[in-house]
């Protein structure tokens, strides 16, 4: 006789292979990220992040539970574009929460402008306003907040120690993001992808208490 309770059981235990599986291949998508040994070795690198975060400063932007951290350079167009599509993503995904996570690594005026969104009395409300005014600055075309006059200590620390954590990893290109993801593992990709591929992408962020860290209070909070 058939057994229905075995053959669930058995599905259960195949859909965190699966949605693995599914989540690999549609990232990594070019032929050389079909190998599996990178595949595997870039979920290492995913679980190293997820460990590093512990010793991140972030931003928050929303309350919801699936938490995606983010490292970002002001000037960085990328990461000017996938914030782009994830604010619209989040208009039907509000339980989605953003750290964005602060770097100067770019142009010459980078740590400036990072230092001025971790300095201002909202950093969050400076983030916002580094990325709708992004490329309306006479001065270049990078974020659109002007850069600190100063770069006080505490900011500097932590934007070395955002950036250390990618270096440990041997990441230079950004943006970064990292999650938990739905079969049970931290998941990461760098660089720029479409609305639609961020879409697919963030449908396997689990709810949880991952990667910790500690917000940016800003002036006013302190």
């Amino acid at each position: 006789m058939f057994d229905h309770h075995l053959h669930r059981s058995r599905q259960q235990r195949l859909i965190p292979f699966w949605a693995s599986m599914l989540l690999t291949l549609f990232i990594f998508n070019a032929p050389i990220y079909a190998q599996t040994a990178t595949a595997a070795q870039d979920r290492v690198v995913a679980q190293n992040l997820m460990n590093d975060l512990a010793d991140s400063s972030w931003i928050q932007d929303g309350t919801g539970s699936k938490i995606v951290y983010l490292f970002f350079d002001p000037n960085c167009p990328y990461c000017h574009h996938v914030f782009d599509s994830l604010m619209n993503i989040r208009k039907d995904s509000p339980d989605l929460q953003f750290r964005w996570i602060p770097l100067g690594m770019l142009g010459s005026n980078s740590t400036t402008k990072a230092a001025a969104i971790i300095q201002a009395p909202d950093p969050l409300k400076a983030f916002m306003t580094n990325e709708k005014n992004y490329g309306f600055l006479n001065s270049d075309t990078g974020g659109g907040i002007p850069p600190a006059k100063q770069v006080d200590a505490e900011s500097q620390t932590i934007l070395d120690e955002n950036l250390s954590i990618l270096q440990g990893q041997n990441l230079y290109g950004i943006p970064v993001v990292v999650f938990q993801a739905d079969d049970g593992k931290p998941f990461y990709f760098s660089g720029q992808r479409s609305e639609a591929q961020l879409r697919e992408i963030l449908a396997h962020v689990v709810a949880g208490s991952f990667g910790g860290g500690q917000p940016i209070k800003g002036q006013q909070n302190k």
